[in-house]
């Protein structure tokens, strides 16, 4: 029978991986983790329409760029003809030629 691999620290012993409670609570209960642990969700449908969901804020919004704050940082995007579509507390919807999405910290 294998044996498991295992990561050893520098004193030879077995590491252990830090998973906060909230990864553990998602893990057990097969939740999203994007749901519990706050991350932002980004759904692309080709370059003419993007969903951004648990966002901050709104930093910046032109046209040609839309700058959102979420709790991993900023998410940035360029393109043509950009517009907010849609705004909720939770999720925006912006529709136009995106060329450009970048994570900044």
């Amino acid at each position: 029978m294998p044996r498991s691999t295992r990561k050893m620290n520098k004193n030879g012993k077995p590491s252990r991986t830090r998973t906060s409670f909230k990864e553990k609570v998602s893990e057990a209960l097969e939740l999203p983790k994007e749901l519990v642990l706050d991350v932002p969700r980004i759904t692309l449908i080709g370059n003419k329409q993007l969903i951004l969901e648990n966002y901050k804020g709104i930093i910046e919004y032109e046209d040609s760029r839309i700058r959102v704050k979420t709790s991993e940082g900023i998410i940035k995007m360029e393109g043509i003809s950009m517009i907010i579509k849609e705004i909720t507390s939770e999720d925006i919807m912006v529709k136009g030629e995106i060329k450009i999405i970048q994570f900044e910290q």
